[in-house]
């Protein structure tokens, strides 16, 4: 929208002053002369076609509503994200990403080619699900000063980036190499139990570390998962369908019984527990122990993680229902799994019956 370049001049204390308006706001200047009928006339030929002109051209702003450096929004968007869960990473993306390349520069000075080779670079070394992760936050930063009428239109809109590939392949251990890895943790009782609970319950490691011998009930058979520890904070899990009770199959009952005995004998309440009797500060902590497991087993190389793929596919390979494997994944929905673990499903469709005439109603 065009301003009204309607500009006048009044006196203040016998001194010539101009209004005008801008963004709806009445900006005064003195124009330091006198008010008198020779400085009128000279300001009416010059100072006021000037101020007009420059109005029109959108070279005069109001200096209270003037696009901001890229930091001050970001500042913004992390206060809007204190309560989250994920503040943190929230706060690392903007800090060691985002800050390193704008933090500076004036918010409608970054440009979109700016932000697409931000993003291009990105792509070297992470995937493209997690650059349109990153890509979303970046967006919603500039989205507050869109609010704020700082920018005319977010340069992260329409950016166009590769179809999404997974980087990392998911790797469930078979029936032979869960036995192996079992068996190769036998003259450590605190790891054998711990890999034992990772696979029979699908439990993400983070759920694991953070069991307490309360949670684990060997009367009605089941675990109660109601808290994760990442980076050392003991938080609700990662979404609220991950707050569920597990059950414990038999073939994990001596491993959890075997477990309290030991946290019983450390006299500390944490199921999984460190030298110093408490809680692990990350599952990352375990990985050194997990991966000379795996040399020790001669298996190939996998994160820890792939044990919770390896209990979801055993148990649909073993004919479990789809639903109860979603409710004990903790997934949203039944969709989240099928959409993970299709590939797994047992191909039943070829064992029907060929006699079915499926336009005949059955009365």
């Amino acid at each position: 929208m065009i301003e009204n370049p309607r500009v006048s001049l009044f006196n203040r204390c016998g001194k010539l002053y101009v209004q005008y308006y801008i963004n709806g706001r009445c900006i005064q200047k003195s124009l330091k002369r006198d008010y008198n009928k020779e400085n009128i006339k000279l300001a009416k030929k010059f100072v006021i076609p000037e101020i007009e002109r420059k109005i029109l051209l959108g070279e005069i702003h109001d200096k209270k509503n003037k696009p901001k450096e890229f930091e001050f929004y970001a500042n913004i968007y992390l206060k809007q994200k204190e309560d989250l869960k994920t503040y943190d990473e929230l706060r690392n993306i903007v800090v060691n990403q985002f800050f390193p390349l704008f933090k500076s520069k004036k918010i409608n000075k970054i440009t979109k080619g700016e932000i697409k080779q931000f993003l291009d670079k990105k792509l070297e070394t992470v995937t493209p699900k997690r650059a349109r992760e990153i890509l979303s936050k970046l967006k919603s930063v500039f989205d507050i000063a869109l609010d704020y009428e700082h920018i005319e239109k977010n340069p992260c809109e329409n950016l166009k980036l590769p179809k999404h590939k997974p980087r990392k392949k998911m790797q469930p251990f078979t029936e032979k190499e869960v036995e192996l890895l079992l068996i190769t943790a036998k003259n450590d009782k605190w790891l054998q139990n711990f890999i034992a609970t990772l696979i029979f319950t699908g439990a993400r490691p983070g759920e694991i570390i953070a069991l307490k011998i309360k949670d684990i009930n060997l009367k009605e058979m089941y675990l109660d998962i109601n808290k994760r520890i990442k980076k050392g904070i003991v938080d609700t899990p990662k979404t609220q369908s991950s707050i569920r009770k597990i059950p414990i199959f038999e073939i994990l009952k001596p491993y959890l019984i075997s477990q309290i005995k030991l946290a019983e004998q450390k006299k500390t309440d944490c199921l999984f527990f460190t030298r110093n009797k408490t809680c692990y500060y990350s599952s990352d902590r375990v990985h050194r122990r997990w991966y000379k497991l795996l040399r020790d087993a001669g298996i190939k190389k996998r994160v820890m993680y792939n044990t919770r793929h390896t209990f979801a596919t055993l148990a649909i390979k073993n004919g479990l229902d789809i639903y109860f494997v979603s409710q004990t994944m903790g997934h949203k929905n039944i969709q989240e799994t099928l959409t993970i673990y299709t590939k797994f499903l047992p191909n039943n469709n070829l064992k029907i019956k060929r006699d079915i005439n499926i336009l005949v109603k059955k009365s």
